[in-house]
């Protein structure tokens, strides 16, 4: 079977990638002088109470995204329009629809979480003015935040069975992980959108970037899981 691959993280439309590089991360000149003080102590954050329950949730979304069952996999343009009416409209029964796309029962939890997600971005944006960091350091703060939890679950929990081939599990866990942590930095991207203040412009960059991270999560985590069903 042909191996499918999930979405990176750089193939966001052209305007996002723009929005995102200005209003997160600032932007960065190649000349720029190096120092070798990182802008931000990983094992500070680690620590933090807010990040560890982002990163929770965000693993959470992605586990439940990796285990939903679906008759089809939507286009992206049929899932932006569910998911833009769902927020844009507050349409109850577009929102149950999303929820349960992503792997949800009941809608209330995929909102009240992705709600919670955002909050804390925004929180964890004014602790850490992630604005500083380049997209590399982001991308590594968050990977580390992942590996460090993951290793914290491992610990807790002892020894693990496989019941398949270890490197297909292993394989699954790096196309997972990647997924999260893509998921993650696209979230944070596009709470960046809020520096525009809430207008028109800002609103409608800020629900299609979320809508658009939200369906690489649900296209990537689906292709991790194929894969490792026909692993062998």
């Amino acid at each position: 079977m042909k191996i499918l691959k999930p979405f990176k993280f750089n193939i966001l439309a052209p305007i996002i990638i723009v929005f995102f590089s200005i209003l997160l991360f600032g932007c960065e000149k190649e000349n720029t002088i190096q120092t070798t003080k990182p802008l931000l102590n990983n094992s500070d954050i680690n620590k933090d109470s807010t990040f560890k329950l982002f990163l929770s949730d965000i693993q959470e979304i992605s586990a439940t995204v990796s285990n939903a069952n679906s008759e089809k996999l939507l286009t992206q343009d049929e899932f932006e329009l569910i998911y833009n009416k769902a927020v844009n409209e507050n349409d109850v029964n577009s929102k149950n629809e999303i929820s349960k796309i992503m792997g949800f029962s009941d809608y209330s939890l995929f909102w009240k979480t992705r709600d919670r997600i955002l909050n804390n971005i925004v929180l964890l944006n004014k602790k850490y003015n992630f604005k500083k960091l380049s997209t590399t350091e982001m991308e590594s703060l968050i990977s580390n935040g992942l590996a460090n939890k993951n290793s914290s679950n491992i610990n807790s929990n002892g020894k693990t069975t496989f019941f398949m081939n270890p490197g297909c599990y292993e394989t699954f866990k790096n196309c997972e992980d990647q997924a999260t942590a893509t998921y993650a930095m696209e979230q944070v991207g596009c709470v960046g959108f809020g520096a525009l203040g809430w207008t028109v412009i800002g609103g409608a960059l800020f629900v299609a970037c979320e809508a658009a991270a939200n369906y690489h999560l649900y296209v990537n985590d689906r292709t991790c899981r194929t894969n490792f069903r026909y692993c062998r």
